[in-house]
Parts: structure tokens; C-alpha cells; sequence
């Protein structure tokens, strides 16, 4: 069972309007009439069909589709307003990433000012600031969409997460050009996964984000087990499984892999330990 503030929160209630049936059937209706019209829409004639592309690791296809996606979305009216829908759709798997990369760097722009509880390092609980920062994300996702750089025919979805992330983090205070707080570049491995990722695995993120936020402030987790956690699912660089590896890791903190990969293995079994403790929460494994 979910969190109230996970089923509460934006992103869960986005993804249930798209899943809705009448919605799922304007999204089948406009892709039939596209596909009659558009060449590269030619073979998607479903949004199930549309569903089953993204789910494979065809990037440039991915790439491809999005751009076709984008041209409509620029346009007035409600084709416009749904060639929207379906990108904004499409993106809503890498949110999760990009909403924990702007926690990260919002904590890092503030420094050491003032007191800094949780994860977060803010002065609201990880879900409140997560429901905060994902509205934005959403937001900005949406405005980038509607306004994509049509002459950007490559790498479209890294663009989008890019443009929204830096859109998102300028919102939350963060100036891209500090490097100690601009902590992420969308790089190959980023998207290089598929777009329609499981939707359900989008609730873990948040539920982690709050799960390691309570376990920190109730000394549950050390600073150094925190640290290795916090990288690896919401810190740059992203491995291709969608976090951070060991290594990446031990670059970043200054330790070895194998170091990394056994601090890492005590501080899952300390999180696992916290979880069982943690009160009204059936929470997903950390893996």
C-alpha cells in the first residue's frame, strides 16, 4: 500500500488521468489519424502500440517519435494540447530522477546555512518538498514541451530532461552556472534505458526519498551509509540500470569500488532494518 502522500502526490495523479479510458481512447483516435498523415507515425497506430516502442531500447526510434510528437505539440488547439499529453507521458518515467537531482542540488546551493534535517536538507519533510519540486518539474515539462527547439531532431528525450531539470532548478534557487550546485549533466547514460518504464516503479522513488529522509533523522542509517544511498539513487551520474554504480560512486566520495560495494551492501542491510521500523509504510526493496 502507498503513502497517502505518494497516491496524493502529482505525479501519481497524473499518471492516473493518462491511464483513464476515456483518455487512453483520445490518445487511440488521434494516433490512428496521425498515422494515416505522418509517414514516421506510420507503424504506431495505438497508444498500446506507442507504449510497446518506448519499451524497447530503439533510442533513435524513441528520439524520432518524440520529435514527430513535438511538431503537433507546437501547434494551436486541442491537437496541439494532446501531442502534449502524449510526450509529457512518455517523459513521466525519468521524473522521479529528475525531481531527487533537484533536491540534491538545491541542498547543495544552500550550503551550510541553517539547520539542515533529512535527506533533503530543507526545511520541510522530504514528501512535502517531493510534492513541491515534482509539481514544478511537471510544470516545466509540460512548457518545454510546448516549446521544444524543433531544429533538435537528436537526442530529444535528454534534451527535455535537461531543459526541464535546469527550468526546475532555477525555480527551487539553483544557478546552473554554479558547478558545486548544477550537479548533474544528462549524459548518454541517462536515457539510454527504456522511456515506458514500469509507471508503478515511479511511487518507489518517493517512497525511498522519504524512507531514507526518516531513517537519517532517526540515526537509523550512518552519515556514511546515507551518503553511498543518497548518490546512488538520486545523485549524478546514472548507470545504465538507473542509478548510480559502485564505481561511479567511489569516484565521487573518494573510494574504491570494492570499498563502496561493501559499505554499500551494510547499508542496505541498515535500510532494510529501518523500513521494518519505519510506522505506515509498505515500502518496495532497495536494490
Amino acid at each position: 500500500m502507498a503513502s497517502r502522500s505518494t497516491v496524493n502526490s502529482p505525479l501519481t495523479m497524473l499518471q492516473v488521468q493518462f491511464r483513464q479510458p476515456r483518455v487512453v481512447a483520445r490518445f487511440d483516435r488521434v494516433l490512428r489519424e496521425w498515422a494515416a498523415e505522418e509517414p514516421v507515425l506510420s507503424a504506431i497506430a495505438s497508444y498500446a502500440g506507442l507504449v510497446d516502442v518506448l519499451a524497447t531500447r530503439d533510442y533513435a526510434r524513441h528520439d524520432e517519435l518524440l520529435h514527430a510528437f513535438l511538431v503537433r505539440a507546437a501547434s494551436p488547439g486541442g491537437g496541439g494540447v494532446t501531442a502534449t499529453e502524449i510526450v509529457v507521458n512518455a517523459m513521466l518515467p525519468a521524473v522521479p530522477g529528475i525531481v531527487g537531482r533537484v533536491v540534491h542540488a538545491a541542498r547543495a546551493a544552500g550550503g551550510a546555512v541553517g539547520v539542515r534535517r533529512g535527506v533533503t536538507g530543507g526545511g520541510v519533510s522530504a514528501s512535502e518538498e517531493s510534492r513541491d519540486i515534482q509539481a514544478a518539474v511537471l510544470g516545466h515539462l509540460w512548457e518545454q514541451t510546448r516549446c521544444y527547439p524543433l531544429r533538435r531532431r537528436q537526442r530529444v528525450a535528454a534534451n527535455l530532461m535537461r531543459e526541464t531539470q535546469r527550468a526546475a532548478q532555477r525555480d527551487f534557487g539553483v544557478d546552473h552556472g554554479q558547478a558545486a550546485a548544477d550537479i548533474v549533466s544528462i549524459d548518454d547514460d541517462e536515457m539510454h534505458r527504456p522511456l515506458a518504464a514500469v509507471l508503478g516503479e515511479m511511487d518507489a522513488s518517493e517512497e525511498l526519498l522519504e524512507l531514507l529522509s526518516w531513517a537519517v533523522k532517526e540515526s537509523r542509517l550512518d552519515e556514511h551509509s546515507a551518503a553511498i544511498l543518497t548518490t546512488r539513487y538520486f545523485g549524478d551520474p546514472v548507470g545504465r540500470d538507473g542509478v548510480a554504480t559502485d564505481r561511479q560512486i567511489g569516484t565521487l566520495i573518494g573510494l574504491s569500488q570494492p570499498t563502496i560495494t561493501r559499505h554499500r551492501r551494510r547499508a542496505f542491510d541498515q535500510l532494510a532494518e529501518a523500513a521494518a521500523e519505519y510506522p505506515g509504510r509498505d515500502l518496495p526493496r532497495a536494490g
